[in-house]
């Protein structure tokens, strides 16, 4: 393994850690370092991608030469900040201490957890990129500015036919946002050759990323240590989450990551108002249309939830009943358009909507009940959770009728869920469910905020003994 290709890993993680920590001003709470750890790997990988999208543009092949000594500057300017704005006033609180046996049990999780992971990254090793849409689509772009050196601009097929001779090219993705091109890139230019298996690899990063993340903040938000960790190892173990870790290559698994972690920074920001939590949430909800189309929507979505959330109880009520009025009014009247980031001019009418990067999508139902049921509940790809999570609901509903915060997050992934229901049973999104083919993918999209959901309704259950609880501010556990 080559020094630079060490570094392609380590300067990112280091630079996005310190911008985290800058961000939220030091450790204050227990599981600050982990979340630090986690969501940095991730924005410090964004970060590379948009600086080497700038520098490297025109020398493809020098991306991590030219890009490395500003990540490097980035991070040593976040990790001053760090130290020099951190909160003294609210330094870190340690967490209380727990028993032998739970400890014992934590790190034993903890082991599984590496162990999965480490098995993972043994598999994407193995082989070149291998499922059809990572090749077919999302390594084009990426290897094609690789190999020839500089990056050339992707146009529709009608203008590439109507400009012969000219350097620009086309494909049927030629329109698909290029964030995670840049990161390919990246890995690319630090190994020295257009290497799959040492680029893919960075796939299980971020699923460790996304497990560390919400571990960390899930304890910053006051969640046990052990159903911490065990929240963590259930998310990890999903099946498809696996897959799209060991067959690397689909953007799925990023857009988890940052919709996944969106939502962690503004639950620390509706539990405790911190400001440097709100803005790694703004920071990962506005990358979501710069790694997949659909993140569009899920920005939407989030915006949207978020602005209902800051208002009083009464004006979020006329808001929402005004804009439902206001919207079927401009329907009635033939329509309108609207500007949506990512996507462009979308154009809403009466059973019909328009676009530009999908086309016309008609909407009349579409019956694919069984086939969506059979993906979530008999193929083999989410273990029990969704018998699991409607049991939750039932069980823990007195949890969202005192909690606003958990109602918000719940909010935010019904809203999330209304969307995916029109998509899959009122337009030709529906084939998708019925070959088995995108359905489960869009679904894992918001299955690490549905994690928070959870960790957020099984907060307050304690199964040790009341007698047996201690709380012991002299020791620290090992979260």
């Amino acid at each position: 393994m080559s020094t630079s290709y060490l570094l392609a890993w380590l300067l990112p993680w280091a630079a996005g850690s310190g911008i985290c920590l800058a961000l939220n001003r030091g450790l204050r709470r227990p599981g600050d370092l982990a979340a630090a750890l986690g969501s940095g790997f991730v924005l410090g990988l964004f970060v590379a991608a948009g600086l080497a999208s700038v520098v490297a543009a025109e020398r493809t092949a020098e991306a991590f030469a030219r890009t490395a000594p500003w990540l490097a500057a980035v991070g040593l300017i976040a990790w001053v900040a760090a130290f020099v704005f951190r909160d003294r006033e609210k330094a870190f609180v340690p967490a209380g201490a727990i028993g032998v046996g739970w400890r014992i049990a934590w790190f034993l999780v903890l082991a599984a957890i590496l162990l999965r992971l480490g098995l993972l990254a043994s598999e994407a090793l193995l082989r070149p990129t291998f499922p059809w849409d990572a090749w077919s689509a999302w390594a084009v772009k990426p290897k094609a500015w690789f190999l020839l050196g500089h990056h050339v601009p992707y146009v529709p097929i009608q203008q590439w036919l109507a400009e012969p001779g000219v350097a620009e090219r086309t494909s049927a993705i030629w329109d698909y946002p290029e964030l995670l091109a840049w990161i390919e890139i990246w890995f690319a230019s630090a190994i020295g050759s257009w290497n799959e298996p040492l680029i893919n690899v960075v796939w299980t990063g971020v699923l460790g990323a996304i497990g560390l993340a919400s571990y960390g903040q899930w304890r910053a938000s006051g969640i046990r240590p052990g159903l911490a960790m065990l929240l963590t190892y259930a998310l990890l173990s999903l099946p498809l989450i696996d897959a799209h870790a060991a067959l690397a290559g689909y953007a799925d698994l990023w857009l988890a990551a940052a919709f996944g972690l969106a939502v962690l920074g503004w639950l620390r920001w509706m539990r405790h108002r911190e400001g440097g939590q709100l803005a790694l949430a703004w920071i990962f909800a506005l990358a979501m249309p710069q790694i997949k189309l659909e993140g569009s929507v899920w920005l939407i979505a989030f915006s949207l939830v978020m602005l209902l959330g800051v208002l009083p109880k009464r004006q979020r009520w006329w808001l929402v009943v005004a804009g439902g009025a206001a919207i079927a009014l401009l329907i009635a009247m033939g329509g309108f358009k609207v500007p949506v980031l990512g996507l462009g001019w979308v154009h809403v009418t009466w059973g019909e909507l328009v676009i530009p990067a999908l086309g016309t999508l008609d909407l009349h139902w579409r019956s694919v009940g069984a086939a969506i049921v059979a993906g979530l509940l008999t193929l083999p790809n989410w273990h029990l959770l969704w018998y699991l999570v409607p049991v939750i609901l039932v069980l823990r509903w007195p949890v969202l009728a005192r909690d606003g915060t958990t109602r918000s997050v719940a909010s935010l992934l019904g809203l999330c869920a209304a969307f995916l229901f029109v998509l899959f049973f009122f337009t030709d999104a529906s084939a998708w469910a019925e070959n088995y083919t995108s359905t489960n993918r869009l679904i894992l999209h918001v299955v690490p905020a549905l994690f928070t959901l959870l960790a957020l309704l099984l907060a307050d259950l304690d199964p040790r003994p009341r007698d047996r609880v201690r709380e012991s501010p002299g020791r620290i556990s090992p979260a």
